[in-house]
């Protein structure tokens, strides 16, 4: 009877440790190491030279996948500021591909701006999240 129940005892033990060790299923996560599958993207921001005092900048991004022809699908954020404070922009939006532009509020301030967009792929994506900015004079 001993023998019995001490099987009984171990058997139960045995399925509680396999149920705990079980989990989810096994995904890669790609935001601290680089495995394979995780595609590393590329974010342009396109801006004029130069914009006249009281117009408004057109800011462009272009989100591309590095070493792969696979299309990025994402957020962007974009935001605008003048290099010397003051003044700050800033748009967010759906990408899905090509290239997203938005434009600024009017620009009062001469200076050096700095335009800077974010690509924040989904939870689950094999992207990667990127940056991108660029400069531009308001004169």
């Amino acid at each position: 009877m001993k023998k019995l129940i001490a099987a009984l005892f171990a058997a139960v033990l045995m399925a509680a440790g396999l149920v705990v060790a079980t989990g989810s299923t096994a995904s890669a996560n790609c935001s601290p190491s680089q495995y394979s599958g995780c595609v590393q993207t590329k974010t342009k921001v396109t801006v004029p030279a130069s914009v006249p005092k009281g117009k408004k900048a057109r800011i462009c991004v272009t989100v591309k996948a590095k070493g792969s022809n696979a299309t990025p699908v994402g957020r962007v954020v974009i935001k605008l500021k003048r290099n010397q404070g003051g003044y700050f922009f800033k748009s967010s939006g759906a990408y899905s591909g090509g290239e997203v532009c938005v434009k600024s509020s009017k620009l009062n301030a001469k200076g050096g701006y700095t335009a800077t967009a974010k690509f924040k792929s989904p939870a689950g994506s094999i992207f990667q999240n990127s940056i991108g900015s660029t400069g531009f004079d308001v004169v």
